[in-house]
């Protein structure tokens, strides 16, 4: 077939999946990382993060070609270090091997819950913003500068990395996301532990003023479902959630404190037409039961865990994915690595609900073996039909799985987000042929921006 029926082929695989239909073949997913690519490429990681164009992007993603062979380029997200630089980002830290990390820092203090709980997402502009990054906290005209600049350098490397991946899909006819429709979701608990108080904190906060760290998950809850919000809902786009906490808590913590409102921001979502792709770090299996209370058609990525018990449990609810150990490529032969291939697609694939992926994403050269890597992929490819297409994984629907918790929360309010009818008593239109044109450069500069206080 044709670049164009490619791509209207690999479009019907994932909108059958996501549809509940089994598709004529499940879809693959490629596992290689941006930094493995550059690498892969020749380039020099470090100074390449710095240098992005779209030529240097073209040829780094080129190179990479002589292994992808699944359905969906990996535009993974790149960490921008220019925009580092402006802001003196605590959070994530270029290593000397040119890694981006992320690092354990703590920008909110025990005191500090009180304030926290009152308005999170004013704390966090007028508090935290700054605590983790220094280049920001300084006088109002430094700050507004390097708030510039971080945000110039943010949209210049965007517009370099979407030029060329749409350019890459075009060429080789991979699926595409119509424009609007994938987002990150944040939830609270990890929300709080990651970017607030600190990964070695928040245990003892559980232990010493539990109610507080309550107060404040439920406080956070109108900010994620806002932060979440996207501007078009369609069946093939999806909000991603990176867990983190989840595993290092004992189960009781797990069920008083993380998973309340994990699960009501999924029913939240699934409310409006939003689907959740959820990364599932480390190992989930005790916590399975729990997942499935989440709303029918959950996308789960799974890295480690028992694959037939997941199948067994939600192979009929969630499109599952993951479980293959990417360290296997780098370790094993071609047969141990096709053979455990093999037996991950006869646990997963049969019925449906199944999407093949790796359990994590390349980062080094070192991380796999690229001869094993295609042999993986080409048996996947060609061991991926279904002899059923067209039939429904299950007669049970969507709506009936969807729990309406949306009404037990305010609308999210802050003082730093301003509605354009509230702006326009201090800066009306002086004629009323433009408000509705002022109104919407109002609302698209204003949704640029505000992502990045």
């Amino acid at each position: 077939m044709n670049v164009k029926e490619l791509r209207e082929y690999r479009t019907k695989l994932i909108t059958d999946v996501y549809s509940g239909v089994i598709p004529e073949r499940f879809p693959v997913m490629d596992g290689l990382g941006i930094e493995y690519m550059i690498q892969y490429a020749g380039k020099d990681l470090m100074t390449t993060q710095y240098s992005y164009t779209k030529e240097l992007l073209t040829e780094v993603f080129e190179k990479a070609m002589e292994l992808l062979r699944g359905d969906v380029f990996p535009m993974a997200f790149a960490r921008n270090p220019i925009a580092m630089m402006f802001q003196q980002s605590r959070v994530n830290v270029m290593g000397s091997n040119g890694f981006i990390q992320h690092p354990e820092t703590s920008n909110m203090d025990p005191e500090d819950y009180d304030e926290f709980i009152k308005n999170p997402y004013d704390f966090i502009v007028e508090k935290v913003s700054l605590r983790q990054n220094p280049g920001f906290d300084t006088d109002p005209i430094t700050r507004s500068i390097n708030f510039a600049k971080t945000l110039l350098a943010t949209m210049d490397q965007g517009k370099v990395f979407s030029e060329v991946s749409d350019a890459m899909a075009e060429k080789y006819g991979f699926f595409t996301t119509p424009p609007g429709v994938n987002g990150m979701q944040a939830v609270p608990f990890d929300f709080l532990a990651d970017f607030q108080r600190g990964f070695t904190k928040i245990p003892l906060d559980i232990k010493r003023q539990p109610e507080k760290v309550l107060e404040a998950l439920e406080a956070l809850v109108p900010y994620c479902i806002w932060r979440g919000l996207n501007p078009v809902t369609s069946i093939l786009g999806n909000n991603m959630i990176m867990t983190h906490m989840a595993t290092f808590l004992n189960t009781k913590d797990f069920e008083k404190f993380y998973w309340p409102t994990f699960l009501k921001i999924c029913h939240i979502c699934a409310e409006r037409g939003q689907a959740m792709q959820i990364f599932a770090e480390h190992d989930w299996t005790r916590f399975i039961d729990h997942m499935a209370d989440l709303p029918q058609g959950t996308r789960l990525w799974m890295e480690y865990g028992d694959a037939q018990k997941f199948k067994d449990k939600l192979g009929k609810k969630m499109i599952l994915s993951g479980f293959y150990p990417l360290t296997l490529l780098k370790n094993g032969t071609k047969e141990q690595c096709i053979d455990k291939a093999k037996e991950l697609i006869d646990i997963l694939a049969p019925g449906g609900n199944f999407i093949w992926r790796f359990d994590k994403s390349t980062l080094t050269l070192n991380d796999i073996n690229p001869e094993n890597y295609v042999a993986v992929m080409e048996y996947v490819l060609e061991n991926s039909k279904y002899d059923n297409p067209g039939e429904l994984v299950t007669t049970a629907k969507k709506e009936d799985s969807i729990v309406k918790y949306s009404h037990l929360y305010p609308e999210f309010k802050s003082k730093y987000i301003v509605p354009f009818d509230e702006f326009k008593k201090v800066y009306p239109p002086v004629d009323d042929r433009i408000e509705p044109l002022m109104r919407a450069a109002y609302d698209k500069y204003n949704n640029m921006v505000i992502p990045f206080l």
